[in-house]
């Protein structure tokens, strides 16, 4: 399963890529729904990205953010996504994209 990866599906008409989406690192699903604190959705995103980071040097590995302003950027939880962006651009290689992005690196590899 390439869960962090894009890759390319072929359908009837014509191909389509999957760019990776988890809810694994969203924040409706960690906060809204399984109501976890923020410090658990720092917790969780430096252990996803220390284990896509490791993978990663052998391919490249996305991870994905998925966060809404009325959620993650209120007062009281906007300072956990400061330091999980923090924590990942201290490593060297990362790169911080839009799913646009991602596909256009995708398709032109």
């Amino acid at each position: 399963m390439l869960d962090d990866q894009p890759c390319l599906i072929q359908t009837a008409t014509r191909p389509v890529v999957s760019v990776p989406y988890t809810v694994e690192m969203n924040d409706i699903a960690m906060m809204a729904l399984q109501h976890h604190p923020s410090e658990e959705w720092l917790r969780r995103g430096i252990d996803h990205f220390d284990r896509l980071y490791q993978e990663g040097e052998k391919s490249a590995r996305v991870m994905a953010i998925s966060l809404h302003p009325y959620i993650s950027g209120v007062p009281h939880r906007i300072g956990y996504v400061e330091k999980l962006y923090e924590y990942i651009l201290q490593r060297p290689g990362v790169m911080l994209w839009t799913g646009e992005q991602i596909l256009d690196w995708y398709t032109k590899r």
